[in-house]
């Protein structure tokens, strides 16, 4: 399995509520994606950081979600995230 970590800074002024909204509005385009096993959205209002962490099958089906059009897509709707992969061996 892969973990792909996905965070990018939000406002100071951002509020949780907000947030939750704009990640409600995502979440169903996650249900159907290919090789997806688990999509969790993660946020540290005090930090200022939020993201996701999302758990593939395998590394060709996170390469293929997170392609360019959605990096920029994601860039466009918060901002230029930090994108890290991990492996999973158990």
């Amino acid at each position: 399995m892969i973990m792909v970590s996905l965070t990018f800074q939000i406002p100071k002024e951002q509020d949780l509520k907000a947030l939750r909204g704009k990640f409600e509005e995502t979440a169903p385009m996650y249900q159907n994606t290919g090789g997806l096993i688990r999509k969790n959205y993660i946020c540290g209002i005090d930090k200022s950081i939020s993201g996701g962490i999302c758990c593939f099958e395998k590394k060709e089906h996170a390469d293929s979600w997170f392609d360019r059009e959605r990096i920029e897509w994601l860039t466009n709707r918060y901002l230029n995230p930090n994108t890290e992969y991990f492996d999973s061996p158990v």
